[in-house]
């Protein structure tokens, strides 16, 4: 492990942003390791800050998933979780339930993620990203935050930063820990479980360590379960006149949507045919109801495809309310540790860790347009009737064709395919037992193995070496996606006559599907679907459109991904013979091979045809290789001159991609201390971000979508195809950073450090969705347009392909600040702990439109980009006394808007109307009621007490007043706040005993 040593107090201070615990300046110093550099000799201070997560801190807080704790530090931004709903309805992503952390708010794949110092494989193919909870945490001492880009340190990634999990690999006895909590809103029960045990041999020389976590949280949290949820949309004004007084949109509660209905609703039909009597759109806005009924769906006040004011079908009936806000999840993890002294300086050690990570999810439900022709024997004979008498020997009275062929009039219904699920029912179970939930059953395991030898080589010099390797297999089955072509023919549903009948030998009489009567082979084992109402649903129609459900049939819509990571790497690292003025140059030399590779290497072969309503995952591989030199020096410049110290650090690293060739990074570090209460710090850095192996090698992933083209146009099918391109190169991002320590000679136990910093990112690469994609084009930016693909001289993109671009430049810019403070009380001791961070700016700008999201937290399509608040802090009061320890944490969100409107976009008009009356991509510009979301505050309580030397009992609340998160809204509705951002699932409550021997 390349660590930074501190061997005092002063020194720990100044390059920690906040300190685990504040020592007392009686207290002798303790040798700290920090991953800030690469040298890490006694003495050498870093120029980055880094923000340490010590071990009374994860004790304090019990989190049950390390990340969650994260993620409080205010430098992180909104991160995917199992406990946020983030990523939990993507399939095939292949990332959801998966735990990251998002420094800076640049994105999971630009925070380089080690544990104990070494780099570990992605777990996800696509957005990259290492899944936290994959790994051992049991023996985490600390977590070190590096808040600063560190490729010249580390290697592609760390654009944003760092994150290393650092181990106690010392550790000698046995101790265990249980925590169980849940939350008083909604039920979410949680279990978590631990044990280590340590012991040395062979008189000192060896040393091994055992330990395993394992937790568990059965309970789902959809949307819908909240109290806080409105249904909250922008809508437009009614009383809005251009030049008016009145803003175009206004908020609204119990917002819906007059596209779809559970049990389905008439949204258009097609008048043809000879006879036909049917005037255009005579059925439409009928929805069916329980076993069919009909009746007239009440839209209220219509505002695009949303209805609000007596809506009908709201929120609480709608597919949003089954967003999901947690996941249910189990992960665990196993980790081993041996270490022999060969020689008194020859040292090998062996580390194996195995993580496997479960959740249950699904893909979203599948929202459909079915085409419904007069004679479906499902059709109720009221609304057969009104079709009149047709082509094709179609009876109105009897409500059947004397042919198979389908008549030439339809109706067009639209259905949430929730056939059979009660309306207020959120088990997931039942979910997943209706035609149109893709659930998810998916498991990412992380295996790892490392091999090091280290040792020293006189005179103060050592080296390390080692050799790694890591692989992730993830597996994920959609027992209940539904196939489309199956279920295009389970709805064509028809009743056999002696007229129809023909040569298929059905029994007349029956209800079958059209494609059996007219012979069709791709048809066989056909069971009719009806679509109209709910409790409708036959249980063999719905295991044939979803054969997955049917282990006998043998097919199943799933995936095996796999990714591997090997590691060779050496280092030297000393200080040379020769010295400056000031003193010694202590240098860090090395080189490392690292080969990634990965793929889908299993998948149903008609995902490849895009015939899943979900998934439709494509075979393929792909990989490269990395050679690496690296080179940093640490050289003094001053000492007892003018100020005490002067330090100058730089750091550089050559890197050869197979893919795209050589790149340079390097870092530029000045830290002085200045006399004893103060020390500068400043860098200047060039970091990259590589390209992952999907965003190069992905041949196409196939998913079902409803597009709107043009702007504004109604919704209809189409088809999204997710594919890489090879031509990528890495990013490149400029970071420079300055900043200051005090430490106060006149008040000792008190820090402040307070470090500004800016990053602009070059060539960013960057993938847009589907309808961002057909926007961009129709809005005049050439190179979307050839991703559209229009099928046989269609009017309409029939398929829109999503690639990945060095098409972006993405900048933030804003300010930490940290403050620790100990100081006695009664008869123990008090400690204060501020750790804050003010985003000034976080702009992107793609192909000429800039947009600066800092504090702007609309969703798309209301914002080009969606940022964080700018203000963020956490505060902390902990009073140790005897056997007690008492905490009360505040955690602070400042104030935030919507969207930062005209003052952060270029080239957009303000209220750039499409002719639907909606505003193209969504902009929203100002020209809202309220734009400003308000600032929050949470209450955190701890308390633990050490029972005896071996017991210690524990509790912890959060959001202890239950504050619910802010309304956030778009036009297009969403789940009404961020929930990666805020909480949303209420008040939460552990409790929970550690042992030790």
């Amino acid at each position: 492990m390349f660590v930074l040593r501190l061997t005092s107090a002063a020194g720990l201070v100044a390059a920690l942003a906040v300190p685990a615990m504040a020592q007392d300046d009686s207290a002798s110093p303790e040798t700290i390791e920090v991953s800030a550099s690469r040298i890490s000799l006694p003495g050498f201070e870093a120029p980055t800050p880094v923000t340490v997560i010590g071990a009374d801190k994860i004790a304090r807080d019990a989190k049950m998933d390390i990340g969650d704790l994260i993620r409080e530090t205010p430098s992180a931004g909104a991160s995917p979780s199992l406990n946020n709903g983030g990523n939990a309805i993507d399939v095939s992503q292949g990332d959801a339930g998966i735990d990251t952390v998002n420094l800076r708010n640049l994105g999971i794949n630009r925070t380089l993620v080690l544990f104990d110092g070494q780099r570990v494989v992605s777990s996800n193919l696509l957005g990259g990203g290492v899944d936290l909870s994959t790994l051992p945490t049991t023996l985490v001492k600390r977590v070190d935050v590096v808040t600063g880009g560190a490729s010249a340190a580390w290697g592609s990634d760390a654009v944003a930063g760092v994150v290393n999990l650092v181990l106690d690999k010392e550790f000698e006895g046995a101790k265990a820990n249980l925590t169980l909590g849940d939350t008083t809103d909604v039920n979410q029960r949680k279990l978590a479980a631990d044990g280590a045990w340590g012991t040395g041999f062979d008189g000192g020389r060896g040393h091994v360590l055992l330990a395993g976590n394992y937790t568990n949280s059965p309970d789902p949290v959809f949307l819908g379960q909240t109290g806080w949820w409105q249904g909250s949309s922008l809508v437009q004004n009614p009383a809005y006149t251009n030049g008016g007084s009145q803003p175009l949109f206004i908020h609204a509660n119990h917002v819906g949507s007059i596209q779809v209905t559970q049990g389905g609703l008439i949204s258009g039909n097609t008048a043809g045919g000879a006879g036909s009597t049917l005037a255009a759109n005579a059925l439409t806005g009928l929805q069916f109801g329980a076993n069919g009924a009909v009746s007239a769906f009440n839209p209220g006040t219509i505002f695009g495809t949303s209805c609000y004011n007596g809506c009908t079908n709201n929120e609480r009936t709608g597919v949003t309310r089954f967003t999901p806000l947690a996941v249910p999840y189990h992960h665990g993890a196993m980790f081993g540790y041996a270490s022999y002294e060969i020689t008194p300086d020859i040292t090998a050690s062996v580390q194996l860790n195995y993580g496997l990570s479960g959740e249950r999810s699904f893909g979203g439900v599948r929202q459909s347009l079915v085409t419904v022709r007069p004679d479906n024997a499902y059709l109720p004979t009221a609304i057969a009737a009104r079709f009149g008498t047709l082509s094709n020997g179609f009876n109105a009275a009897t409500g059947t064709s004397g042919t198979a062929a389908a008549p030439s009039q339809a109706l067009v219904v639209a259905t949430e395919n929730l056939n059979n699920l009660p309306a207020n029912d959120y088990k997931l179970s039942d979910l997943c037992q209706t035609v149109g939930a893709p659930c998810n059953i998916n498991n990412r395991a992380l295996t790892r193995g490392v091999f090091t030898l280290e040792g020293k080589l006189g005179g103060g010099w050592r080296w390390n070496a080692y050799i790694q390797h890591s692989g992730v297999r993830e597996t994920q089955k959609l027992n209940n996606d539904s196939l489309t072509s199956r279920y295009n023919f389970a709805t064509d549903a028809v009743q056999v006559t002696a007229a129809n009948a023909g040569a298929s030998g059905l029994p007349v009489g029956s209800v079958q599907c059209r494609a059996l009567l007219l012979g069709n082979p791709a048809a066989a084992g056909c069971q009719p679907l009806n679509i109209f109402g709910t409790g409708t649903a036959s249980q063999s129609a719905l295991l044939y459109v979803n054969p997955g459900r049917d282990p006998a049939s043998g097919i199943l819509d799933q995936e095996l991904t796999t990714l591997n990571q090997d590691v060779m790497s050496g280092s030297v690292q000393g200080v040379l013979p020769w010295a400056l003025p000031a003193g010694g140059v202590a240098v860090a030399f090395g080189a490392e091979y690292r080969h990634e590779q990965g793929g889908v290497i299993q998948a149903n072969a008609l995902g490849a045809a895009g015939q899943w309503a979900s998934g439709n995952f494509v075979p393929y591989r792909g990989q490269y290789h990395v050679e690496e030199g690296f080179l940093e020096v640490n050289a003094p410049i001053v000492r007892d001159t003018i100020v005490q110290s002067l330090d100058f650090n730089a750091a550089g690293r050559i890197t050869s991609y197979s893919t795209s060739g050589e790149v340079e990074t390097w870092k530029l570090g000045l830290t002085s201390q200045v006399n004893d209460s103060i020390r500068l710090r400043s860098t200047w850095s060039l970091d990259i971000r590589a390209p992952q192996i999907s965003e190069l090698f992905s041949p196409g992933t196939l998913s079902a979508q409803f597009c709107s083209y043009p702007l504004g146009s109604p919704q209809y099918q189409c088809f999204a195809n997710q594919a890489g391109n090879p031509n990528l190169q890495p990013e490149k991002a400029v970071t420079v950073s300055g900043g200051a320590v005090f430490t106060p000679v006149f008040l000792p136990g008190f820090t402040l450090s307070a470090d500004w910093y800016s990053i602009n990112i070059h060539g960013a690469i960057d993938t847009v969705d589907f309808q961002t994609t057909i926007n961009r084009c129709l809005e005049g930016q050439a190179i979307y347009c050839p991703q559209l693909v229009f099928a046989g001289g269609a009017a309409q993109p029939t398929q829109v392909n999503v690639a990945p671009l060095n098409s972006d430049v993405n900048s933030t810019s804003g300010l930490d600040v940290a403050a620790s403070y100990t100081h006695p009380l009664f008869d123990g001791a008090m400690t204060w702990e501020l750790n804050g961070n003010y985003t000034d700016q976080q702009t992107r700008t793609a192909l000429g439109v800039t947009y600066d999201s800092a504090g702007a937290l609309g969703a798309s399509p209301d914002a080009f980009a969606s940022g964080i608040p700018k203000l963020r802090a956490t505060l902390a009061a902990t009073y140790q006394e005897g056997p007690w320890s008492l905490t009360a944490q505040g955690r602070f969100i400042g104030a935030a808007r919507l969207t930062n409107g005209t003052e952060g976009v270029a080239g957009i008009a303000s209220a750039s109307l499409s002719s639907a009356g909606v505003l193209t991509r969504g902009d929203i510009l100002g020209l809202v009621d309220d734009n400003d979301i308000g600032a929050v505050g949470y209450m955190d309580l701890r308390a633990s007490y050490r029972w005896s030397a071996h017991l210690q009992i524990y509790g912890a609340i959060d959001n202890v007043t239950d504050v619910a998160p802010p309304q956030i809204v778009s036009t297009s509705g969403g789940t009404g706040t961020n929930q990666m951002v805020y909480d949303a699932l209420g008040r939460a409550i552990r409790m929970g005993v550690r042992v030790n021997d």
